[in-house]
Parts: C-alpha cells; structure tokens; sequence
C-alpha cells in the first residue's frame, strides 16, 4: 500500500513538473525574472550596416529569454539584431560601427545571460 501512495505522488510531481516545464519553452511561465508571458518586441532596422558579429550566448530557454537579449542589444547605438535563436544559442547583430567584446559582454550579463563567443561573418 505504501509503494502505491508514493508512485501516485511521484506521478502527481511529475505531471506538475511537465506543466510548468511547457508553459516556460512557450513563454509564458514566470521564467527570466518576470511574472508576465512573452510579449512581442519590435524589430530594430540599422542602415548602412557595416559588420556582422555571430554572438554565441547561453541561458536563453524560450521567447522570453530571446526577447530580453534582442532589447539589450538593440539597445546598444550601431547595432540591431538581425536573427536569433535561443535553440543553437545564437545571435546575429548587424552593427555600423566597431564593438567590444566588453560592451557585448557587459549587456548580455546584466539580463542574467552569458556571452560565450564572438565572431565576425
């Protein structure tokens, strides 16, 4: 009797953990610091640009996570995000001017993600 009860909490856990498991892959789980679901976030255009970085970034897990990275670094003057991926951890910034490794770095870990490597394509 008692190893019934504990596979029936086991698989209540297990239920409860898979929920909360999906709604933070969709966004909409309390994940990254904040209580609301994922919102849209608008796409920055930069003319003229002149480089493009491919930034290898961990800890981003879902929209969110791409959301906050994208406003950090479109945040940055001569840079825009042109793609992002939370899945490979990648992210392609088209920039009009040069940019440091310790600027990216410092911008990225203020939203509590790492910047792991930087090159230009």
């Amino acid at each position: 009797m008692t190893d019934i009860i504990i596979i029936l909490i086991v698989a209540v856990l297990m239920i409860l953990a898979a929920r909360g498991a999906s709604k933070h892959f969709k966004g909409e789980g309390s994940c990254c610091q904040s209580s609301s679901p994922a919102t849209s976030v608008a796409v920055k255009k930069l003319d003229n640009a002149t480089s493009t970085l491919r930034l290898t970034v961990n800890g981003m897990h879902c929209q969110h996570c791409e959301d906050r990275v994208r406003k950090a670094l479109d945040s940055i003057e001569g840079a825009a995000v042109s793609s992002i991926s939370r899945n490979a951890g990648l992210v392609i910034l088209s920039c009009n001017r040069e940019l440091s490794r310790d600027l990216l770095e410092k911008v990225i870990e203020t939203e509590g993600y790492s910047l792991v490597k930087v090159e230009s394509i």
